[in-house]
């Protein structure tokens, strides 16, 4: 079944989402890899956004017997940028060796950035306008710009375009050190001014969300995550980094994922964002993570002409958007169940989901929605209720609460793990979605060749 392309229409309660509406050619994923998920400001603290998409730019164009001259463009994701390189996905054109022909854009979907940018590659192979396309993402959390106040980039504009002595004085009188304090970043919802852990705590306490519920999720998907790495599942995903100035430092595998978690011990920490009333704790939330993922895309009929490898192939992708007031991370409740409608599925006949865990609030949030009848129904739309997600279809080798959470590069890792379990398993058809800030979510239909 080949890509889709979109239109959008309105879900019940006011939603927005794509819908399906023509055939192009089939796409498909030819491989896959990631650098390991570290946490932030650690193994990769003298690393850049550059230098992680790098390594794994370069780790796949050199591992897949394609020339590099034909691939016809970059597509990369990044929510967190570097002033210093506003196009990331050019510089990686530039410094990974490709051709300086080959053009590159970059775009901000949140966490759904680099499902976008897989899927965004994969229109144009639909279309007919390109053969072969490298996508990907990155975030590195260690190394973000750092702002000011309003008041003192005024004055360092001002300053700078003084054109005597005596005006710069003047300018000086104005402020004082205090304006200079620089502004940390913060993960913060613009809209609703409250932070991502604040609104996994609105959904825990709307939808009943237990701590015991949240910590037992936790435990389960650091123990497949840990059984993943122990038996090697992760190695054809994962470029090792020779990190530090020096590179000094080999990192070769995910660094966050505990093997070692006990509920006694998720039971110990104490409430990350609410600390009276909260249930959400370090433990059942996803770390700050740096990391980089890269997906090199190709129309089949160029894959099969050229002898390339096929992980598998992108079917289709829906996207949908909702108020943030309400719950802004519910994304996937939505945009999984009305992509199986479109596509004439049902959740029988998904073999695997890869659903992102910002928080395991979030996820049991989303299970249970999809399982009720008033939100299926009279909130996303559908023609019937979709049912719960058993877990022995979800999240097979962990997910993000184990790995960390690189914003830009989650999406990569989504449609490697996918494809790979499903290869794994012989089975035939998966899901992967994502919740993102702004109230939206994405899902991307995938399957084996």
């Amino acid at each position: 079944m080949p890509l889709l392309s979109s239109n959008r229409t309105e879900s019940p309660d006011g939603s927005s989402a794509a819908t399906g509406t023509s055939h192009g050619r089939s796409v498909v994923v030819v491989d896959a890899v990631r650098t390991p998920f570290v946490k932030s400001f650690g193994a990769y603290d003298n690393e850049t956004t550059l230098s992680l998409s790098l390594h794994a730019a370069r780790g796949l164009i050199n591992r897949v017997p394609v020339d590099p001259k034909e691939i016809s463009e970059v597509v990369w994701g990044v929510v967190v940028p570097q002033t210093k390189n506003p196009n990331i996905a050019r510089d990686v054109v530039l410094y990974s060796g490709l051709p300086k022909s080959t053009p590159g854009f970059t775009l901000n979907k949140a966490c759904a950035s680099s499902i976008q940018t897989i899927l965004s590659a994969s229109d144009g192979i639909a279309l007919g306008r390109q053969e072969l396309v490298l996508a990907g993402g990155v975030e590195v959390l260690s190394d973000v710009p750092i702002t000011y106040s309003d008041k003192a980039r005024k004055f360092l504009t001002k300053f700078s375009r003084a054109k005597s002595l005596t005006q710069r004085l003047a300018l000086l009188k104005n402020v004082s050190p205090a304006d200079f304090l620089p502004k940390p970043p913060a993960l913060a919802e613009p809209y609703t001014g409250l932070t991502m852990g604040e609104h996994g705590e609105i959904m825990a306490v709307k939808n009943n969300i237990s701590r015991e519920r949240q910590d037992e999720y936790a435990m389960m998907t650091q123990v497949r995550a840990h059984k993943a790495i122990e038996e090697g599942y992760l190695k054809e995903e994962i470029i090792p980094v020779w990190a530090g100035k020096k590179s000094e430092n080999v990192v070769d595998r995910d660094n966050i994922v505990r093997g070692d978690t006990t509920m006694e011990g998720l039971a110990k920490l104490r409430p990350a964002f609410d600390k009276k009333y909260g249930t959400l704790t370090p433990g059942n939330s996803s770390a700050l993570t740096d990391g980089a993922s890269a997906v090199l895309l190709a129309s089949e009929d160029y894959a099969r002409e050229k002898g390339l490898p096929m992980l598998g192939r992108i079917v289709d992708a829906h996207t949908i958007a909702t108020d943030p007031n309400d719950q802004l991370l519910i994304g996937p409740a939505y945009a999984i169940p009305q992509l199986l409608e479109r596509n004439g599925l049902s959740m029988a006949d998904v073999d695997v989901f890869e659903l992102h865990e910002a928080f395991a609030a979030q996820v049991l949030s989303c299970l249970d929605a999809m399982a009720d009848e008033d939100f299926c129904l009279n909130k996303a739309g559908l023609k019937k209720v979709f049912g719960q997600i058993p877990l022995d279809k979800l999240n097979l080798d962990g997910s993000s609460l184990a790995y960390g959470h690189p914003f830009g590069a989650t999406g990569g890792r989504l449609v490697s793990r996918a494809l790979r379990i499903l290869a794994r398993t012989g089975k035939k058809r998966a899901v992967l979605a994502a919740c993102t800030a702004g109230g939206m979510g994405q899902a991307m239909l995938v399957e084996t060749i």
